[in-house]
Order: structure tokens, then sequence, then C-alpha cells
């Protein structure tokens, strides 16, 4: 027991003391996070609103995908991308294997079906009557899309909010795919890993509570966003401005 307080201390002082290893890979972690997730929004979101209200097959079998994929074991992805990024792989000849743009790439992978799934799934729930307005109203493409969004916001947060969890404290596809470079392609996650295996304990600890910080601060943001959000009987009805 003492030494694990003794191991605790000495994460804190660790953190207080701004060792530059511990920030840098803190830093690495967010850089590679946000970038797939934001990926997985700019890829995802569009891709739910297409498939929202369409009643073809191909609609149906494209969600019954997205949902499924959701549940990737994360060291399948990375094994996957690492055969087709390899040397030897169909993309080998863009030398990204152990780079943070093949992070990048496994954490968007990763990111996507979430990020569309959540989003087709608040999609379809919304009112016929939400549709209905902006029909009539005459909206379409990317204002009508926009609007329609706009109905959802708390549940694309959500969405947002899984697909930020999913990506940063994966391990799996980090490792594999990153290599675990110092100063290049360390995460929270893989030197967490290293260190718990290295006896480097206190470090180890220091870097855990980095993460859990940042996961737990971007969850509370989120969803305080989603609590000040206006009740649905407070929000104006859909309408368009006209300049």
């Amino acid at each position: 027991m003492i030494h694990l307080w003794h191991d605790a201390l000495r994460a804190v002082v660790l953190i207080l003391t701004g060792d530059p290893e511990v920030w840098q890979v803190a830093g690495v972690s967010l850089e590679v996070s946000v970038a797939a997730l934001a990926l997985a929004c700019v890829a995802g979101i569009p891709l739910a609103y297409s498939l929202a209200f369409s009643e073809t097959r191909a609609a149906r079998l494209a969600s019954w995908l997205l949902h499924t994929l959701t549940a990737l074991p994360t060291v399948v992805v990375g094994l996957g991308l690492y055969f087709l990024l390899s040397a030897s792989g169909p993309f080998g000849w863009m030398d990204v294997l152990y780079t943070r743009v093949a992070m990048v790439t496994g954490q968007f992978v990763l990111g996507l079906p979430i990020v569309a799934a959540v989003s087709l799934t608040a999609l379809r729930g919304l009112p016929r009557e939400a549709r209905e307005t902006a029909a009539t109203l005459g909206l379409a493409g990317v204002t009508r899309m926009r609007v329609l969004l706009a109905e959802v916001q708390g549940p694309l947060l959500s969405a947002i909010l899984i697909a930020f969890a999913r990506v940063f404290t994966e391990l799996g596809a980090a490792v594999i795919l990153g290599g675990n470079i110092r100063g290049r392609t360390r995460t929270l996650t893989t030197v967490i890993a290293l260190e718990y295996t290295k006896g480097e304990d206190a470090r180890a600890i220091a870097l855990g509570i980095i993460l859990m910080a940042v996961a737990l601060t971007v969850n509370a943001i989120l969803h305080a966003a989603t609590l000040w959000r206006p009740a649905p009987a407070e929000r104006a009805p859909i309408q368009v401005v006209e300049n």
C-alpha cells in the first residue's frame, strides 16, 4: 500500500512539474484522435443523412453494415491496415506505416461507423412533421440537410462523444500502425502499457490520470452542451431566413 501511494505521489509530481515526455505523448494522442474524429464526422454525418430517408434495399444493407461495424475490434483494424500499408501491401508505396498518418487512418476506421450509425438512428427518429415542413418550405440540398441536422443536435453530439471515447482510448491499432516510436507515435494508451510492463508504475499512473482527465472533460463539455440546449417545445419551428 505504501508503495502504491509513493507511485501515485510521483505521478502527480510528473504532471505538475510538466514532464516533457508526458505532455508530448498527451499531445500526440490529442492530435491523432481529433484529426481522426474530424474526418469521421465529415464523412459519417453526410453518409448518415444520405441513408436516413431512403427505403431502398441498398440503404437498409448499408445501415445494417454501419451498425455492425461499430463493434470492430481495434486489433483487427490495426492488422488489416498494417497489411494494406506495409511495404508488400497494395498501399505500401505511400510509406505511411509507423507514422501518425497511419494512426489517424486506423482511428478514422474505428470512429466512422459510430458517428454514422448514431447519426443515422437520430435522423430516422425525426418526426415526420419536420421532414414535411422542410419539404413545404422548398428546402433542398445542403440547406435541407443543415436544417434537419440542427433538429438532432443532441444525438449528433452524443455520436461525436462516443466516437471520441472510442478512438482516444484505443490501444491495438495505435500500437500496430504507429509502432510506439518514442517522440513520434507514442500515445497515452501505448505508453501506459509500455511503462507498466517496464515496472514504471508512477509514469503509467501519471499518463492514466491525464487520459482520464481528457476523456472525462470532453464528456462533461459535450453533455453540458446537450443539457443547455432548449427543449423541443421551446425551440423555434423550422424556418428559412432570406437575405
